[in-house]
């Protein structure tokens, strides 16, 4: 079983390596899921690669994580990268985007897939799939039990990757779109705001409220005793979470899980190397959903930030110039510059501040006490305030963010680039004449082959005979070794010196520059060719051809058949289909609410049957007996959400050539490769991302056309968790049959307000206000758009609210108060 730690920088990854991990994670400078991280950038990684390589026996791996979505005019840069990866040869790419998928199938076949988290894989159907679209492993939702996880690692020749340690999302990953549509920044493309870690004020359906709290602030996952169940079930790799943590606290992780997964831990050992995790960075910890798909006190909704380890509690503030903090020193010692913190409940993250100043007491006296560099457990000391502290009461919890002695305890040594660096091979051929030296070189460069690369000196004045002929092959050898200045190693290298001539040192060592000179021109030219060609096939794919209607196609998508009831025959004739969302709906209504349809819309050619982006078998849902049940019974259109849908199909019998499929936002379609992917995957259109801004949904209609639909309408999921929200206010679930929880209200300090909303025993967050593009379905129309859709979903609608809306949106009527969510942030700036 593999242990795979987290590299956000160089440092952060030699320094993994130093402590036992097998292989490390990271990201470029560009399409990295953390964008604020160091990430590395070629030279970086060439450096990471040759010491994880240098080890013939057992060598180690790196990962690079290219796991955000793309926008159209971003593909071009993508390639580039893939194309210098490859030359790289990195042991293996993450993606989540599907472009990359399409690319690299198509152009970079030598790359071992892994599927991140980010594709929101949460079932075995949706590893099947991934294993059947070619991925070598499957990097497991976090929300899953082991029950589940052994399963997936059931699938013959998939590798499962479990996240072990780290930090928890609320959403499901890659269903996040708060930090998109609130502030802009897609934590699909590394820049999330971490809107679930903030305070908000709640208000339930009832109207009682609690002031401040972060319902959203997940726990830190940490399945340390778990170990032996993830090995018994078959996981492949442990992940340890933290691109953006420090080297530190990744060195200390990482020797952490080691010796776990070793059983090296002497006595006692673990329970420090535990307090030294704590101190450098961490959050209550959690087990999450592992054990129990129903667990409980999962969130921290009344503290935020790191916690550190419990040093003492306040005894007393002792005023003064400046003021002084006393308590009884529990647990670990201490010493100036420490980071100690308190948690006060009026802030939203505790007080945190170093210690400039010691003293130690006595443990009977009440004296001033002693300037101390350092104390020990059971002591009773002083240490000086910031001017500018906050009241701290007695009692208050102290911690300790920061401590020397922790950071003295992890040391490993600095590489010198230019010995580690990953270098490429090249092959010289000298051939020494009178009047001309003459070098054919071949290098290797990934799987590219190139023709022999010619570099030639011709000489004023003819090479004299050698006085011992043997020794210029010598000399040759050194000189062509000298490669430390560039991107190359010398592999062989082959002197052809019939006359037995003499070459100066300086010679050599000029045609050896001009040799690795012209060999990385041509490298260089190459792979601008290469490039070159990649981007212009995949700029010259064209979607399947179809004739725009002079009017727009419109759909209404639906969780409650009764909200068509105001819609007259007339209005029901003018929707091209009506999508209904059958997770919304217990499985023992579904036959009767289709029924119900089919008598609105005169049978069921113009109903689609909807998934939802989420399907675990919950207890209440199985969904591939459901899916067989309803295509036995002929219903053959469908919109599907997550990769795990088409083998839902193949499940039930079903050929995907011989159904009518269409892809909903969840499949996160950002350019016309991701559109390429599931169209290939005989998807008839795609729908275009609520997290997305204009120009870019512009870009995309202008190149996909009718094989869009725009979502103009809808109450967009933005964000899918696991974790009932009343369950973390709470602190325990009362059970299905004692819940009475339907809505809560959040309104955050930004006046951002959302609703959360029961589903299932999951949360579903929505914004207070829908997405409404009223007054702009003329200019998406101008660019392409055919086809529209208004979703009514989660929300509880009355059928006149559903109507008039929908009366709205045909006059396409500017609202100036209506909300766009992402999509004119950057116009508007």
């Amino acid at each position: 079983m593999e242990l795979l730690a987290p590299a956000g920088n160089l440092e952060a990854g030699v320094g993994a390596f130093h402590y036992g991990a097998d292989a490390v994670y990271l990201g470029m400078r560009e399409f990295s899921a953390r964008a604020d991280a160091d990430n590395f950038t070629l030279d970086e990684l060439s450096v990471l690669l040759g010491i994880a390589h240098q080890d013939r026996v057992r060598p180690r791996r790196v990962y690079v994580a290219i796991n955000t979505l793309v926008k159209e005019a971003e593909l071009p840069g993508l390639i580039d990268l893939l194309a210098q990866l490859r030359d790289l040869a990195v042991d293996a790419l993450i993606i989540q985007d599907l472009a990359l998928y399409s690319i690299i199938q198509e152009h970079f076949p030598e790359f071992e897939l892994h599927a991140s988290t980010q594709m929101a894989i949460h079932n075995l159907a949706g590893a099947r799939q991934a294993h059947e679209m070619g991925f070598r492993r499957v990097i497991a939702a976090r929300e899953l039990t082991l029950a589940e996880l052994g399963e997936m690692c059931d699938i013959p020749n998939l590798e499962l990757e479990v996240f072990v340690h780290g930090a928890l999302c609320y959403a499901y990953s890659g269903l996040c779109l708060l930090s998109a549509c609130l502030r802009g920044g897609s934590g699909n493309r590394g820049d999330c705001a971490y809107i679930c870690r903030n305070s908000f004020k709640v208000q339930d359906a009832n109207g009682a409220l609690i002031d401040q709290c972060a319902p959203m602030s997940m726990k830190d996952l940490a399945l340390p005793e778990l170990i032996p169940s993830l090995r018994r079930c078959g996981v492949a790799s442990l992940k340890i979470e933290g691109r953006k943590k420090t080297p530190l606290y990744i060195a200390a992780m990482t020797n952490y899980y080691r010796k776990l997964m070793d059983g090296t831990f002497a006595p006692d050992e673990q329970a420090r190397c535990e307090r030294d995790i704590k101190t450098i960075f961490s959050r209550p910890w959690t087990t999450l959903y592992t054990r129990n798909a129903r667990s409980a006190a999962v969130t921290t909704p009344y503290s935020s930030g790191p916690s550190g380890v419990e040093v003492g509690t306040v005894a007393a503030v002792t005023p003064g110039t400046p003021d002084r903090l006393r308590f009884v020193l529990k647990n670990q010692g201490i010493e100036r510059y420490d980071g100690l913190q308190i948690e006060l409940p009026e802030r939203e993250k505790p007080f945190g501040f170093g210690i400039e100043d010691l003293r130690v007491f006595s443990q009977r006296g009440h004296e001033s006490g002693s300037a101390a560099f350092s104390a020990e457990p059971e002591s009773t000391i002083e240490v000086a305030l910031p001017a500018e502290h906050p009241p701290i009461p007695v009692g208050a919890r102290i911690s300790c963010s920061s401590s020397q002695a922790v950071k003295r305890s992890y040391d490993w040594p600095t590489p010198r680039p230019s010995l580690c660096r990953s270098r490429h091979p090249v092959y010289f051929e000298l051939k020494i004449a009178p009047r001309e030296l003459l070098v054919i070189s071949q290098p290797c460069a990934g799987p590219r082959e190139l023709s022999d690369i010619r570099s030639s000196m011709t000489l004023d004045e003819p090479l004299a005979p050698a006085r011992q002929p043997e020794k210029v092959v010598a000399t040759a050898e050194s000189c062509f070794a000298k490669l430390g200045d560039t991107t190359f190693t010398l592999a062989d290298l082959r002197v052809s010196n019939p006359q037995g001539l003499f070459v100066p040192t300086s010679l050599l060592n000029e045609l050896r520059r001009r040799a690795a000179q012209d060999v990385q021109d041509a490298l260089d030219k190459d792979l601008g060719e290469l490039t070159s060609k990649v981007i212009a096939a995949i700029d010259a794919w064209q979607p399947p051809k179809a004739t725009a209607s002079a009017t727009p196609a419109w759909a209404i998508k639906i969780d409650r058949v009764f909200y068509l009831n105001l819609f007259s025959d007339k209005e029901l004739a003018r929707l091209d289909e009506v999508i209904f969302a059958i997770g919304r709906t217990p499985v023992n209504e579904i036959p009767d609410a289709l029924t119900e349809l089919e008598r609105l819309l005169g049978g069921r050619n113009r109903i689609r049957l909807a998934l939802p982006a989420i399907s675990r078998d919950n207890g209440s849902t199985n969904w591939a007996a459901l899916i067989a049940n309803l295509f036995r019974s002929g219903w053959r259109r469908w919109e599907l959400s997550n990769l795990g849908a088409w083998q839902l199909f193949s499940e039930a019998g079903a050929s995907p050539r011989n159904l009518n499929l269409t892809a909903d936002w969840p499949m996160l379609v950002c350019n016309h490769l991701a559109a390429k992917t599931l169209l290939d995957m005989n998807v008839q259109r795609v729908t275009l991302s609520p997290e997305d801004r204009w120009d870019n949904w512009l870009a995309l209609l202008k190149k996909l056309g009718v094989c869009v639909d725009v979502p103009v309408y809808q109450d967009t999921p933005l964000a899918l968790s696991a974790t009932c929200i009343m369950n973390s206010l709470k602190g325990f679930c009362p059970g299905k049959k004692h819940c009475d929880f339907t809505t809560l209200t959040l309104s955050s300090r930004r006046d951002e307000r959302l609703v959360a909303i029961n589903d299932h025993c999951q949360s579903v967050i929505i914004s207070e206000r829908p997405l409404d593009l009223s007054g702009h379905l003329h200019e998406l129309r101008r660019h392409g758009a055919g086809r529209f859709r208004a979703d009514f979903l989660w929300r509880d609608y009355a059928p006149t609210t559903v109507h008039d809306i929908w009366r709205k949106l045909q006059l396409d009527e500017a609202d100036s108060s209506a909300w766009t969510a992402n999509l004119f942030r950057d116009i508007n700036a």
